[in-house]
């Protein structure tokens, strides 16, 4: 009989937790890598971090004291275009 070491370890409340965040029209809308199903959203900014801490902190009904650190990615995926910005070709058509 063998044992195979688990390769798969299970997140922890106290990992590094990967954040990556999206412009959402007013929203930032925010997901936590590791964590199946953990998003949320912040209307600031500078909320990002704290809604996230929140976030993590109910996936495992745990204090949010216990979330370990914080990296966060912002990506520009779905960003919505500005209002009166034209919208540009492309590629540059022949006449």
């Amino acid at each position: 009989m063998s044992l195979t070491p688990d390769t798969k370890a299970q997140p922890s409340v106290s990992d590094t937790h990967h954040l990556t965040v999206v412009r959402s029209d007013r929203w930032w809308a925010i997901k936590a890598d590791n964590l199946p199903g953990c998003h949320s959203q912040a209307k600031r900014r500078a909320k990002i971090k704290s809604t996230a801490r929140d976030a993590i902190a109910m996936w495992f009904d745990a204090d949010k004291s216990e979330v370990g650190p914080l990296v966060v990615t912002f990506t520009n995926q779905g960003a919505p275009q500005k209002k009166n910005e034209p919208t540009k070709p492309s590629h540059n058509p022949k006449p």
